[in-house]
Parts: C-alpha cells; structure tokens; sequence
C-alpha cells in the first residue's frame, strides 16, 4: 500500500511541476466550446424551437460547455508508457518485483490526473452556475451531489479502457494509429463531441450495449437534470458493471501477453 500511496504523491508532484500543462489544455479547451456555442445558437434560431434532441437551449449549451471539459479532465496518455515498457523491455523489472504493474499504472494515472481533474470539476461548477444565472438552467443539490460519484466512475472506466486497449502492444509493432482511434471513437460514442441523442433512437440502443455512454454522456445527463433517481442508480450499476468488465478482460490480456513477452525474450 505505501509504494502505491508513494506512486500517488509522485504522480501528484509532477502535475503540480508541469501545471502550464493544464492551463494550456483548458484554453484549447475553449475555442471548440466558443464553436459550439455558436454552432447550436445558429441552429436553434433557424429552426425556431425550444428544444432539439430532447435538450432544451439552455440544456444544449450547459451540456457542450461541460462535455468538452469532462473530455479534458478524463484525457489519458499512459498508454503510451505502457506500449514503451513492452517494446523496450521495461516491464521486465515490474516481472521481478512485488509489485502489481495494473497498480502501478493506475496509482500513476490517479496521481497525475488527480489535481487536474479536481481543477476541472470546480471549472464545472462554475460553468453551471453561471448557466443557471444567465440561461436559467434548472438546478438542484441531488442532480449535483449525485453528478460527482458518476464522473468518479467515468474516471475508473477510462483508465480501464485504455488500460485494456494498451495491452494490444504485446501483439502490434505499431500502437498509434489504434490509440488515436480509439480515443476518437471513444469521444464521439460516450457524448464528448455531441449528445448521443443526435444520432437518432437507433444508435442510442445500440449503444446501450457498449460502455461509451457512460463515459462522459450518463454523467451530463444527471447534472442537466434529464434522468431520475431509479435511472440514475441503474446506470451507476451499469457503470460497475463496465468497469468490472473491463477490468477482467484487462486481466485475461494481461496474463497472455504476458507470456508472448517471456517468450519473446
């Protein structure tokens, strides 16, 4: 527990070293948020409605501005660490220490992220209230309060994901391209782009079999206020459900590349 604790401070110490970083990526951050701002602002006054895809106007810019930061608080990048331990030998000394490499990564992972990540959640609050104020969003304290435990959650599904995802190093010569590509499908399916709502009833059922959604789409749609309480404990259970999921099937790649890694020498 102490070498994990001590991962967690060095991941902590580092964030809090390169915190440019940070203030770099919200103000990257901004300009998609300032498009879609006025994207959907065009789009609602062509149309002339109050209310698109299930989200009203003040629900449809509360829910972009929020989702592109949610997408940055949740950016990974481990992956790439991990591909370079396969690839030039790394893990052969987490092979012959006590140590879990998973913990190690996720440890790391929380110890990076963690200051970034409370960082970002303040930004939410702030971008809420002032939709509330000047867009006259509706609000309550049990949409917010149950809001935080879900985005953990969303947290936990990420690392998992790319965790999972990173093991196809033992078998690729070349991990980039799918990286990328899945952290592309990835925004796009779990609502980071647009509300999954726009892609119409069809794809929103088949989504409901993949853990996507409840990345970055389940969370917003809590705080927006558009689920109950029964949905929003169902689709928490769903969350450990994908998480536990994930996890096991991280575990299975793990064990066989793992061996395709002794064997290769």
């Amino acid at each position: 527990m102490n070498k994990f604790y001590w991962l967690f401070s060095m991941g902590i110490q580092k964030s809090l070293t390169y915190r440019v970083n940070y203030v770099l990526s919200m103000l990257a951050a901004g300009f998609p948020i300032l498009l879609q701002w006025v994207f959907w602002q065009a789009v609602f006054d062509f149309s002339q409605t109050n209310q698109m895809y299930g989200l009203t106007y003040s629900e449809m810019l509360t829910y972009v501005t929020l989702s592109a930061l949610l997408s940055q608080a949740l950016r990974t990048g481990f992956e790439y660490d991990i591909a370079q331990d396969i690839k030039n030998g790394g893990l052969n000394r987490f092979l012959v220490q006590p140590i879990s490499y998973a913990g190690y990564r996720f440890a790391s992972f929380l110890g990076n992220n963690l200051t970034y990540f409370i960082c970002t959640l303040i930004l939410m609050n702030i971008s809420l209230l002032l939709c509330h104020l000047y867009l006259g969003l509706d609000l309550s304290l049990s949409q917010i309060s149950l809001f935080f435990p879900a985005v953990i959650l969303s947290l936990v599904m990420q690392f998992l994901l790319f965790y999972l995802v990173s093991m196809m190093a033992f078998w690729l010569q070349e991990v980039w391209g799918l990286f990328e590509s899945v952290r592309i499908i990835s925004l796009v399916l779990s609502g980071g782009m647009v509300p999954l709502t726009v892609f119409g009833d069809k794809a929103m059922q088949w989504l409901e079999f993949m853990p996507f959604k409840y990345i970055i789409f389940f969370p917003l749609q809590i705080v927006i206020g558009k689920l109950a309480i029964a949905e929003i404990m169902q689709g928490m259970l769903m969350q450990c459900f994908w998480s536990a999921l994930l996890c096991l099937v991280a575990m299975l790649l793990w064990k066989r590349g793992q061996k395709q890694f002794l064997a290769l020498g």
